[in-house]
């Protein structure tokens, strides 16, 4: 069975959903990078971003993700996503990818200077998924209360 899935604007109600089923990669890395939950991760997600989505897969909430302005004077925004279990399936994946490039074009004319925040070492996923979305990287630098490796990664409309 074909799985199709659609963004809707994110919404409170959709936060329980992904956070009782958040994938163990984002719980570690929330954790390590500011002891926080994926609860309330998403609910400061949510209300920080002037547009988020949600991702839905037959009806279910899947993941939220959007942008946070970290300089509105200077077009500079923070990306976060926060994923569940719902994204296992291969053909969930594939489908987020599908929706991921015109989500971000939508970031990118938000914050047309710089789209920046780091993830987690061991999330190698997310990583290939930045990496395929455009983002470049630096090197790790320690991050959070037990100074974890995070990777810094970002867009620049320069390019750089």
């Amino acid at each position: 069975m074909k799985i199709t899935a659609e963004l809707v604007p994110a919404e409170a109600g959709h936060i329980e959903a992904i956070a009782s089923a958040a994938r163990p990669a984002d719980v570690a890395e929330l954790w390590a990078c500011a002891r926080t939950t994926p609860a309330e991760a998403l609910q400061r997600g949510l209300a920080g971003s002037a547009e988020a989505w949600t991702a839905m897969v037959r009806g279910v909430p899947v993941c939220m993700f959007g942008a946070t302005p970290y300089s509105i004077l200077g077009g500079i925004g923070t990306p976060w996503m926060v994923g569940s279990t719902g994204l296992n399936p291969l053909a969930a994946q594939k489908e987020l990818l599908r929706l991921s490039r015109p989500a971000l074009a939508r970031m990118q004319q938000a914050f047309p200077s710089m789209l920046f925040n780091v993830v987690d070492q061991r999330n190698e996923a997310a990583q290939r998924w930045l990496h395929w979305l455009g983002f470049h990287f630096r090197a790790p630098v320690p991050v959070g209360p037990d100074s974890a490796p995070f990777i810094p990664f970002y867009w620049s409309a320069d390019g750089a």
